[in-house]
C-alpha cells in the first residue's frame, strides 16, 4: 500500500491506529488502557487510538484521524504531521483484520482533550526509551507473552510490536544522524 494511497482493499476488514509521537525532548507516544467491557476482545488492554474503517472515511488516514478525535479529542488534521506509515499488522486474535499504523508527530503542547470518550480508562504519554527496560515475559490473559509493563499498563501483542518497531526505527535514525550516514 503506497504512502499516498491509504484506501483499503475491498472485501477485507481494515482498521487504522494513530501512533502519536511527540519529542519533548524525549520521544513519547500516546497509549491508553482500554475500559473493561465483556464484548471487547481487547478489554483492559493497552492500545493506540484507532479503530475500524468505515466507508464514509474514504481512506485509512481519515479513519485514524476520526477515531483519534473521538477517543482523545486530539484533532490530528489540525495539529498532526504524518511522519510515516508502518507495515500492516494483524492482531493474533483477529488475523483477518488488517491494521495500518500511521505515525503522526505533534508539538509538545498537544495533549488529550477528551479522556471521557468511553474507550479508554486513561491515556498517558509513554517514553519510548522506557520500552527496553520495561520489556518482560509475563502472563497476559492466561498466556505467557512478551509485554512492556509500565505501572498497571501492560503493553503486549500488536501494540507492543508497533511501539517496538517505532522505537527501533527512531534509534536507527538517531544512529545514522550521529554517524553522518
Amino acid at each position: 500500500m503506497a504512502f499516498n494511497s491509504l484506501k483499503p482493499s475491498d472485501g477485507e476488514a481494515w482498521a487504522a491506529v494513530a501512533v502519536i509521537l511527540k519529542e519533548c525532548p524525549d520521544a513519547m507516544v500516546l497509549v491508553g488502557k482500554r475500559v473493561t467491557n465483556p464484548r471487547d476482545p481487547w478489554s483492559g488492554d493497552a492500545a493506540l487510538p484507532g479503530g475500524h474503517y468505515e466507508t464514509n472515511d474514504g481512506d485509512l488516514l481519515n479513519t485514524a484521524i476520526r477515531e483519534t478525535m473521538e477517543e482523545t479529542g486530539i484533532d490530528l488534521r489540525r495539529v498532526g504531521k504524518i511522519i510515516t506509515v508502518l507495515n500492516i499488522e494483524h492482531p493474533k486474535n483477529m488475523p483477518n483484520l488488517n491494521v495500518l499504523p500511521i505515525v503522526f508527530k505533534v508539538d509538545c503542547n498537544v495533549d488529550v482533550v477528551n479522556a471521557a470518550s468511553g474507550e479508554f480508562e486513561y491515556l498517558k504519554w509513554v517514553k519510548l526509551s522506557e520500552l527496553p527496560n520495561a520489556d518482560r515475559v509475563t502472563v497476559v490473559k492466561g498466556n505467557v507473552k512478551k509485554a512492556v509493563i509500565l505501572g498497571d499498563m501492560v503493553i503486549w501483542g500488536m501494540t507492543r510490536r508497533i511501539l517496538c518497531r517505532l522505537y527501533n526505527m527512531l534509534k536507527n535514525n538517531d544512529k545514522q544522524r550521529s554517524t553522518g550516514n
